[in-house]
């Protein structure tokens, strides 16, 4: 395997540097005096004078050795500038969108997708174009330090028709979201302009615009106002300029060229010829070099490294005595054994409320036979639900309404406030998804049935005329779960220790998207699992203003924590592990809440580990050895270069990244590229002091990889494993639910704290 990471040579181990005492003016009057030779940062209480091109005695300063790994920021901030240095030296015509992550677009026009579907006034103003980004990191891959370059591409729109332009020949910006552009200071064709979006576009008078900020109604020349580059401004403006069909036509190119942009083998043989580009000249590597003796090489190779962690697929139990299991297939274990908490399920027959269209009614009652039944001739699916899942019955009442209306639906659920279903099964159009939230009776349903404590299965009537036994398997293991049942779990680890993992999940409240919106209010989610993967309890910790969030997230964690402890007859002393699965934290607010529940909590002995799990990331893992596959009789290929699921290498002591999804799970070729994920232990940030935090953290990576990894094949909304475990899979369903749903009148998110906490209602 592969990296998309080429490592930094040096022929030294420690080199010297010349500095400054720092200040603020100080730092701004070097920069303003001697940019154009010299770059400066800022680390700690110095100012670093590296002097790429100046005279040698036009700065004084004192000269202090470094090392490279041990003083690692300076080293980095260093090998930044002087790459931006030389790369400006080597092609002067192109200019940077960024400094860090440095972004530049391709000035190739074969890398612009739409350039020969363009007239020619417009080609080269307009683009789809291939934007390369080159980030720096440091790693210790199989016990070695090094620097190195991570390259990527992505596609991003290009549009530089300024908004004075855009009016000038009538294009209509009225309700238009714009960007500023503003060029920084001593930037001018080095750094393209910093664009901030500003908001709508309200009045024009004369060459000015009068734009709705978050600062209320300000005025700005048109001549420093772009569209915002988005897929649905640009299409408007190529509707007006060279007429809808032809704009259309543009869109549906880039939409064919999928499989192309995301083809991995491509991506691969693409990166290399930009390492070889950046890094080489005339089949030499290039000395990136100072003039104070600070150079290095860059190998044009990518890191080649294999397995860091031997992953392994969990063997499937299906019984409290571990003595049914399946090691390979959680669906073939099902339906031989029956699911894991059979013996104590308590809902054995369930009561169904189902809602159909009246002129649907047939195709309704055949989908529910088959749901219930099975499909006696079928691979997966011949048991149906009653008996695959060892109920007694299935009660199935059904109601019809005469239209898809929000008001039928309701007041057919209206009926039920007292004699409340366990589950309800309501067929709805394909055209919901496409309806604002707000007004959209997908979520006013779902609201009005949680209200009632009452888990909801949503099935289409497209599905529902075309169902088979795959949609069926599937749908039926999501109503075992949203009635609070337990499918199959994973073996136990073995430990002294107590452990439990909490996935916490947090969204931001902003108004809008624009400069100066308020992120003030903040959303949190926590779920609580076993070791051996069993859903515990969910809770919502309330929406409250950011300073509030600290005592919620304590409050909610420390109540279900003490519940938790008596259900499972945990001792006093007893050693307890709590590992939180994050998507992004909060600066240090979370290690501020454990700190303060370690204190609160002292009858156990608390150790934790916060762990962030993403694949908003820019490394990459490529196997050229995989050809790829076909299924199904297929001639086309899909996977090429994309190393199997479990692949993964550990890039530093707190970090690893794992590849998910394989060749062999991708639904199709249009998917191509399939980022690992990156698995990071989080350590405290800045200047934190975290000395009585240092005993209780828990640092073992190669565990939780492995958990992680494991907790992927819990999902329960299908039988195939996921991209990410279970534990964050549900914090960011809810998440998003609860987004979408709280502004619906009379939606109390609070009901989903009593007798939903232990049901997977939002599979």
């Amino acid at each position: 395997m592969q990296l998309n990471y080429f490592p930094i040579k040096f022929e030294f181990e420690e080199y010297q540097i010349k500095t400054e005492p720092y200040s603020e003016e100080r730092l701004k009057e070097l920069r303003a005096l001697y940019n154009a030779t010299h770059s400066f940062f800022r680390n700690g209480d110095y100012i670093y004078i590296s002097n790429k091109e100046g005279e040698d005695t036009i700065l004084t300063g004192e000269i202090i050795p470094k090392r490279i790994f041990d003083d690692s920021q300076v080293t980095a901030s260093l090998i930044k500038h002087l790459f931006f240095r030389t790369f400006k030296e080597r092609f002067p015509n192109y200019i940077p969108v960024d400094f860090y992550p440095f972004r530049f677009f391709s000035a190739q026009a074969k890398d612009d997708i739409i350039y020969n579907a363009l007239p020619e006034n417009l080609r080269k103003r307009i683009a789809y174009k291939k934007l390369i980004e080159v980030q720096l990191r440091l790693t210790e891959i199989n016990g070695i330090k090094q620097f190195g370059f991570l390259i990527n591409i992505k596609r991003n729109w290009v549009f530089n028709k300024s908004c004075l332009e855009l009016h000038s020949e009538g294009y209509n910006l009225i309700g238009v979201d714009v960007l500023y552009a503003e060029i920084l200071p001593g930037l001018t064709e080095v750094l393209a302009p910093n664009e901030e979006l500003l908001g709508v576009i309200a009045e024009i008078v004369d060459d000015k615009a009068r734009i709705e900020t978050n600062e209320g109604i300000k005025e700005y020349p048109l001549n420093q106002l772009f569209i915002k580059k988005s897929k649905y401004n640009i299409g408007n403006y190529l509707s007006f300029a060279i007429s809808q069909q032809k704009s259309d036509e543009i869109m549906n190119l880039i939409e064919s060229k999928r499989s192309d942009i995301y083809n991995t083998k491509a991506l691969y043989d693409e990166i290399l010829k930009i390492s070889n580009h950046l890094f080489c000249e005339n089949a030499a590597p290039i000395l990136f070099h100072n003039k104070d003796g600070f150079c290095f090489t860059v190998d044009s190779q990518p890191l080649s490294v294999s397995n860091s962690i031997e992953l392994k697929t969990p063997t499937f139990i299906f019984d409290p005595a571990a003595t049914k299991t399946n090691s390979s297939n959680p669906d073939l274990g099902l339906s031989n054994y029956g699911p894991y908490d059979s013996s104590i399920f308590d809902i054995k027959s369930p009561n169904v409320l189902c809602i159909c269209n009246r002129n649907n009614r047939g195709n309704f009652t055949k989908f529910l036979s088959n749901l219930k039944d099975g499909m006696p001739q079928s691979r997966y699916f011949q048991k149906g639900l009653q008996k695959k899942y060892d109920l007694q019955d299935v009660i199935l009442n059904v109601r019809e309404i005469q239209a898809y209306s929000i008001d039928e639906y309701l007041n057919v659920i209206s009926g039920y406030d007292e004699n409340k279903p366990h589950l309800a099964i309501i067929e709805i159009p394909a055209s919901f998804k496409r309806q604002a939230d707000l007004a959209n009776p997908y979520y006013r349903i779902k609201a009005k049935l949680l209200s009632l404590e009452i888990p909801v299965q949503f099935v289409t009537s497209e599905i529902i005329g075309n169902h088979n036994e795959y949609i069926l398997n599937s749908v039926a293991l999501q109503i075992y779960a949203k009635l609070g049942g337990t499918p199959w779990v994973l073996p136990s680890q073995r430990s002294v220790d107590k452990e439990i993992i909490i996935g916490i999940g947090h969204s931001w409240l902003r108004k809008n998207q624009y400069a100066g919106a308020e992120q003030n209010r903040v959303v949190g989610i926590t779920t609580f699992m076993s070791s051996d993967g069993q859903y515990l309890l969910g809770d919502k910790v309330k929406d409250v203003p950011f300073e509030g969030y600290f005592e919620e997230l304590l409050k909610s964690l420390k109540q279900s924590i003490i519940r938790l402890s008596t259900e499972q007859g945990w001792s006093d002393g007893d050693t307890v592990r709590l590992i939180f699965h994050i998507f992004k934290p909060i600066k240090n607010t979370e290690f501020d809440v454990i700190s303060q529940l370690v204190r609160d909590i002292t009858q156990y002995k608390i150790k934790f580990a916060f762990v962030t799990i993403s694949t908003v990331h820019p490394t990459m893992l490529f196997d050229i050895s995989q050809s790829g596959i076909s299924k199904y009789g297929s001639n086309v290929i899909k996977g090429q270069y994309i190393p199997n699921r479990g692949s993964n290498v550990v890039l530093d002591e707190k970090t690893c990244i794992v590849q998910m999804f394989g060749a062999n799970e991708l639904k199709t070729a249009k998917q191509g590229i399939s980022k690992p994920v990156l698995i990071n232990i989080r350590t405290p940030q800045g200047n934190y002091n975290s000395s009585d935090l240092n005993d209780l953290l828990f640092y073992d990576l190669g565990y939780i990889t492995q958990q992680i990894f494991s907790f992927t094949y819990l999902s329960w909304r299908s039988f195939l494993p996921g991209e990410e475990p279970a534990t964050m899979k549900y914090s960011n369903l809810i998440s998003k639910l609860l987004g979408k749903m709280r502004n619906i009148p009379n939606w109390d998110a609070d009901n989903l704290n009593y007798g939903l906490k232990r049901k997977k209602w939002f599979l």
